[in-house]
């Protein structure tokens, strides 16, 4: 089980014509003089609980995301990827990727 804290986070809601719908969490990390920003998607939300001003997202894989609340959204390079591979799922016809608020999941 790996546990992650973002710099900033989104949920994505994908449908596909194959599989049914999933929400996931996309973590950005901004990165610094050696190194650049980072992102990651987690396997698909179990379930969301509150803590403090987090909320804690778990995946399917185990991992936790600790989302602090004012914190919801992405970084300009995250935001670039994930309109991207919104933009290859419709055009391919293979589905949609949208982002959603977490309270549409709470």
């Amino acid at each position: 089980m790996s546990d992650y804290t973002p710099d900033k986070w989104a949920i994505v809601h994908i449908t596909s014509k194959d599989h049914p719908p999933i929400d996931k969490v996309v973590g950005s990390w901004y990165g610094n003089f050696t190194g650049g920003d980072s992102w990651r998607m987690n396997s698909g939300i179990e379930k969301v609980t509150e803590e403090g001003d987090c909320y804690l997202v778990h995946g399917y894989s185990g991992s936790i995301y600790h989302c602090r609340k004012g914190n919801q959204g992405m970084s300009a390079y995250t935001e670039m990827i994930m309109n991207n591979m919104a933009t290859q799922l419709e055009e391919g016809g293979l589905g949609m990727m949208r982002v959603i608020d977490i309270k549409e999941i709470l």
